[in-house]
C-alpha cells in the first residue's frame, strides 16, 4: 500500500511514442516505489502492462470544470513531460533517452518493454499457429481515424510495397506475408496473406492484434510507425529491418534492428532488392 497519492502520467503523441515510453517503466516504478496510472490517447496500450495500475484516456477538453479539478486532485504530481516539448528539438538525443532525462531516471534498454491483452492472444493463437512462418510488414502510416490521412506521412512511407511483397514471396517461399495498416492509408498488394476466422470475418485487423502477431513473427520489415515498436518490444526478442527516410534511428530507433536509412533526406527511396538481401540474412 502506497504511503501518499499516486503520480498520474499523461501521454501524447501516435503509438509508436505511446510505447516507447514503455521502456521507462520499471524505472519510474524504482524511483517513485509505486505503479503507474497513465492518462494518455491510447490507454488499451497499457491495459495489460503489470507496471500500471491504471491506464484511461486523457481528456483535457473540460479542464476548465470543477469535475476535473476533483479527478486531478486525486494524484500527487501531475506530469507531462514530453520529449517534444524541449531540448530533444534539436536533434542530439534519442527520443526515450531525453525522455529518461526529464523524469531523472537512468534505463539501460531504451527498447518498449510492455504486454499484450492475454485474452485476446488466447483466441488467436490457435490461427497463428496454422500460419506457422510469417513476416509482418508495414510500409504505409499517418492514418488519423476513417477518414483522415497525411498521404506523405512526412516523409516516412514506403512506395515500393508491391515489389517488395513480390520479391520478399521469392526469397521467402515458405513464409506468408501479413501487412499492417489502416483501411483509409494503404493499398491492397497482390501476394500478402489475410486470415479469416471460423465464422469467415476478417482476422487481424486491429492495433492491439498486430501487437500480438509481432510476438510470434518470424521477423518484420517496418517504415518509422507502430509497427516498428510494436515488433521492437524487448521481451518478444525479435528482429526487424526499419526503412528510414525523414527520421533517423538515432533518434527513434535500436540498434538491435537492421536499419536502413534513405540517401535521399526526406523520403524512403531505398530499392526493394537491397531489404530483401538484408532479410535473407537474419538470424
Amino acid at each position: 500500500m502506497i504511503s501518499k497519492k499516486p503520480h498520474l502520467y499523461c501521454i501524447e503523441g501516435g503509438v509508436g511514442k505511446h510505447l516507447q515510453f514503455t521502456a521507462l517503466f520499471s524505472s519510474l516504478i524504482k524511483k517513485y516505489s509505486q505503479k503507474l496510472v497513465i492518462n494518455s490517447l491510447y490507454p488499451e496500450l497499457f491495459k495489460y502492462c503489470p507496471e500500471v495500475a491504471d491506464s484511461q484516456a486523457l481528456q483535457l477538453d473540460g479542464i476548465l470544470y470543477d469535475t476535473y479539478h476533483i479527478y486531478y486532485n486525486k494524484y500527487d504530481q501531475i506530469f507531462f513531460h514530453d520529449p517534444y516539448k524541449g531540448s530533444f528539438l534539436k536533434g542530439e538525443t534519442h527520443v526515450v533517452k531525453e525522455w529518461a532525462s526529464k523524469y531523472e531516471v537512468e534505463i539501460e534498454d531504451i527498447r518498449p518493454s510492455f504486454q499484450v491483452n492475454p485474452i485476446r492472444e488466447k483466441i488467436l493463437r490457435p490461427f497463428i499457429q496454422k500460419l506457422k512462418q510469417f513476416i509482418l510488414l508495414q510500409v504505409v502510416g499517418g492514418g488519423i481515424g476513417e477518414s483522415n490521412y497525411d498521404q506523405e506521412n512526412r516523409g516516412r512511407n514506403y512506395k515500393y510495397g508491391q515489389e517488395l511483397i513480390s520479391l520478399l514471396n521469392e526469397a521467402f517461399p515458405g513464409h506468408l506475408i501479413i501487412v499492417f495498416g489502416y483501411s483509409n492509408e494503404r493499398q491492397e498488394f497482390i501476394g500478402e496473406t489475410k486470415i479469416n476466422d471460423e465464422g469467415g470475418s476478417l482476422l487481424f485487423q486491429t492495433r492491439e492484434d498486430f501487437m500480438i502477431l509481432a510476438k510470434y513473427c518470424s521477423f518484420f520489415i517496418s517504415i518509422d510507425s507502430s509497427l516498428h515498436h510494436m515488433g521492437s518490444n524487448k521481451p518478444f526478442g525479435k528482429k526487424g529491418i526499419i526503412l528510414w527516410g525523414t527520421t533517423t534511428p538515432e533518434r527513434f530507433g535500436y540498434k538491435e534492428n537492421i536499419n536502413i536509412q534513405s540517401e535521399y533526406p526526406y523520403c524512403i527511396e531505398i530499392e526493394p532488392q537491397i531489404i530483401v538481401d538484408k532479410a535473407v540474412n537474419i538470424k
